[in-house]
């Protein structure tokens, strides 16, 4: 019986093969399918060249860092974990050559220097690399090759840093301990350790970095050590984690939360889809039943049919996102040195397993449907049914399960839910309102523009659940292409503006002080300044802070880190109060502190909740009193949490300053002086800024540009789909017309008007929903105000509105062939 009923399902899966809602449904599943796949073979892909990576790059078996140096008991006890220690150091520095600088890495080492790996050096820029023992000798400095282009330096040259000259002796070529740098573009200097501690740089700046041989046992004792005794360091070893693997987990997530939007548009077709396929569903098992057969037989024939078309598709998926995997790796290439191309065929295998699971939990209400059947649905078709009411909460239930399995900002998910909830509110408001007012309206009038709003008016149901779909289709597409281009001409206008053209993210007080002086010595504006001290958060109410939540995000890795916490007695002008009391002037219970609205959102953390924070290697204890967000018109300087000034008197701890600067094009060549005094101060221009947000926009640009094809692909999927399912609909409409004697010219035209009114309410909800979009992201975000290009706006609505009509009325075509003989047949 079981051989039987497939080779009868194979049967009519071949007749059903080239239907239009059989294909339709082929393109949603195959592009969701690719889509998954692709993104988790590439995820796959990256976590393991980071393994790789780890092995080959820390230069050590493990890896302590912090910025305090260890004492001499903290150094004795680190050694009985090890078989070898080696220690090296390293800052943030600016160095300065014949009126030009460069901001780099400066690492000082000794001559026990590398532990593990080879340290490669050449005599010039066109000598071949050579293994070297030790670094360089006292006095001597070796820098990398893009140093070397950036100075315009050569082989013998002297070069300032502080007051010190060091002689340019080798060039830089390889590191074996570059993990923790090794995938950012920061240019490299390296000298002697003894050189260092002659330079005389500010203790509390100096990276400390500790390369420990180590067997597998001494790495275990070694972190409980690190836990107990210094909570405030990292450890990084061969056995554990990258330090990228979070990042690029929390990168996989955001993919994944915006597949919703993908999955959000499958469903609608889907929907859509699924009212043709009920019908023909349900329809084939009556006709089955009356000749004998069981209910469970037509029901067995559906799912047999369904299982052969996701079989057949399959083969298509599998070399799609192998072809796609590799074209990712390829381009990954680019930052990635030597990441391989690898098909994992078991992971492929489980993820399109799952992928069928939600495709199952899509389509389970026509197989409920099925249940319901009978031979009577051969002669009164019923409707109404509540399978297409079910097809909806299967597809809410798997975008939430999508939503929870990849969100790691609560905040953020919410809000792109919550748009797309809003859009659909808008557009259903803004159909039903066109069309019933329309109707109205135009009650008096005679032509074809009233007839076409009287005929939508009569299938207002059908014609708003058509126009959801679509609508919501290039309201997400206009959404990701136009925030896109937004956010990058708002954020660069909004630093020009009040944040002058050069930024100072790092300055100790007798820097500060010097860097006033200098200002006030050349007329130069200081806009803004901003005292901190670093502090690293080890515990949240007494829980270790990977034990207190293990979800990655971005609140999370940034508070694994040092982070800058402010004082203010009264909330900054670039602040706004959100919920909690902040402090009184001159409060006497100073362990209490403000916290950013979106990290207490990441993290779940409550009014009340204490944070423990180790500060220049001391304990401290602040409850969480306020929350506060960032408000625009007085600088983008702020802070994610903040503390009472009364806190400075019981913290002794180096402290630093922010600060905002507006140079002429005469002031530039002076900075060159104030860094050859200062070298360790951060100063970055806006160019710089605007360069590195660049940079990142237009890689998020090549992301989204194959995301929005997706979209697109879908998006014309959906519009299909929506005609495909009133195609039927349409002939009885257009075959009642031409009894009346019109022509098939007429309804040609109330097809082209119907789409344009169709069209231009789509516009409308796209266009209104992807400002009010904008408006809540640039405000929770940026809190700035949503501004979007007017003209490409216009420019868009005119695109819409003939893309949406051609492709409307070249896929109607076929209900054009309705005659008044097919109507007569069909009663």
């Amino acid at each position: 019986m079981l051989k039987h009923h497939t080779q009868l399902a194979w049967h009519y899966s071949v007749q059903e093969y080239r239907q239009p809602h059989q294909k339709l449904l082929r393109w949603v599943q195959a592009t969701l399918m690719v889509f998954i796949v692709t993104l988790t073979l590439s995820s796959s892909t990256i976590q393991h060249y980071l393994q790789s990576n780890l092995q080959n790059l820390l230069g050590a078996d493990a890896v302590l860092t912090q910025k305090d140096k260890l004492t001499t008991n903290q150094f004795t006890s680190l050694t009985n974990f090890s078989d070898k220690v080696v220690s090296t150091l390293q800052i943030n520095a600016t160095l300065t050559f014949d009126g030009k600088w460069q901001r780099s890495k400066l690492k000082a080492v000794g001559s026990d220097y590398p532990l593990q790996g080879q340290l490669l050096t050449s005599t010039s820029l066109q000598s071949p690399a050579v293994a070297t023992n030790g670094g360089p000798t006292a006095g001597n400095i070796w820098l990398d090759s893009r140093l070397f282009a950036s100075l315009t330096l050569s082989i013998g040259d002297s070069i300032n840093i502080g007051e010190q000259a060091f002689f340019v002796s080798r060039v830089l070529v390889h590191e074996p301990d570059r993990l923790m740098e090794g995938h950012n573009v920061s240019m490299r200097a390296m000298v002697n350790i003894i050189d260092m501690e002659k330079l005389a740089f500010p203790t509390a700046l100096i990276q400390h970095r500790y390369l420990v041989s180590a067997s597998k046992s001494q790495i275990q004792q070694l972190i409980n050590w690190q836990q107990e005794q210094l909570p405030a360091a990292q450890i990084h070893h061969k056995q554990g984690a990258h330090p990228l693997a979070l990042f690029w987990q929390r990168t996989e997530n955001f993919l994944g939360l915006a597949s919703i939007v993908l999955f959000f548009m499958a469903a609608i077709a889907i929907e859509q889809i699924a009212q043709v396929h009920i019908k023909k569903e349900q329809y084939f098992s009556a006709i089955c039943m009356s000749l004998g057969a069981s209910k469970a037989t037509g029901l067995q024939l559906s799912l047999f049919k369904w299982l052969i078309n996701i079989l057949l598709l399959l083969p298509v998926v599998a070399i799609l996102s192998a072809v796609f995997h590799w074209l990712i790796v390829d381009w990954l290439a680019e930052t990635f040195s030597q990441i391989h191309w690898q098909l994992d065929v078991w992971l492929m295998t489980k993820t399109i397993a799952s992928c069928v699971l939600l495709f199952a939990v899509f389509h389970s209400p026509v197989w409920l449907t099925l249940c319901q059947t009978s031979v009577a649905k051969l002669f009164h078709q019923n409707q109404k049914s509540i399978s297409l009411g079910l097809i909806k909460l299967c597809a809410l239930v798997v975008l939430v399960l999508v939503a929870v399995n990849y969100s790691d900002n609560g905040l953020l998910t919410v809000m792109l839910v919550g748009s797309i909830a809003v859009t659909i509110i808008l557009m259903a408001a803004i159909s039903w309102t066109v069309l019933t007012l329309g109707e109205k309206a135009s009650q008096q009038l005679s032509g074809l523009i009233p007839f076409t709003l009287f005929m939508m008016k009569q299938r207002l149901l059908s014609k708003s659940t058509q126009i959801l779909g679509i609508g919501l289709s290039t309201f997400l597409l206009l959404f990701t292409l136009m925030l896109l281009k937004d956010i990058g001409d708002t954020m660069t206008s909004y630093q020009r503006t009040h944040d002058g053209n050069v930024m100072v993210s790092q300055a100790s007080q007798p820097q500060m002080q010097a860097i006033d002086k200098w200002s006030k010595q050349h007329g130069i504006s200081l806009r803004q300044t901003a005292p901190y001290l670093y502090a690293k958060v080890v515990k949240i109410n007494d829980q270790a802070l990977n034990k207190f939540t293990q979800n990655p995000s971005d609140s999370l890795a940034t508070l694994s880190r040092s982070i800058r916490l402010h004082w203010s007695e009264t909330i900054p002008n670039t602040n706004r109060l959100v919920q909690g009391l902040w402090w009184k002037k001159d409060t006497k219970n100073w362990q209490q502190i403000s916290i950013e609205e979106e990290v207490m959102t990441d993290l779940g953390l409550n009014l009340g909740d204490e944070l423990t924070f180790i500060i220049h290697q001391q304990s401290f204890t602040f409850t969480i009193t306020a929350s506060h967000v960032y408000k625009p018109g007085a600088g983008s300087i702020t802070f994610w949490v903040q503390m009472p000034p009364s806190a400075i008197q019981h913290i002794n701890a180096p402290q630093y300053n922010m600060a905002s600067l507006e140079l002429n094009d005469d002031h530039w060549p002076l900075l060159s002086q104030l860094w050859q005094a200062h070298p360790s101060i951060r100063m970055i221009s806006l160019q710089e800024l605007t360069k590195q947000f660049d940079d990142i926009l237009a890689m998020i640009t090549k992301v989204i540009s194959g995301f929005a094809l997706m979209i697109i692909l879908l998006a014309i999927i959906v519009i299909l789909s929506s005609i495909n399912a009133l195609a039927s609909k349409e002939k009885k409409k257009n075959s009642v017309i031409m009894s009346f004697g019109f022509l098939k010219k007429t309804c040609l035209q109330l097809n082209i008007i119907e789409w344009l009114i169709t069209a231009l309410i789509i516009a409308t909800g796209a266009i209104v929903g992807t400002y009010i979009t904008g408006m809540l992201i640039y405000q929770s975000q940026f809190s700035l105000t949503y501004q979007p290009n007017l003209f490409i706006l216009f420019i868009t609505l005119a695109i819409i509105l003939s893309t949406v009509t051609l492709l409307g009325v070249y896929a109607s075509r076929h209900s054009l062939k309705s005659s008044v003989k097919q109507l007569m047949a069909d009663v």
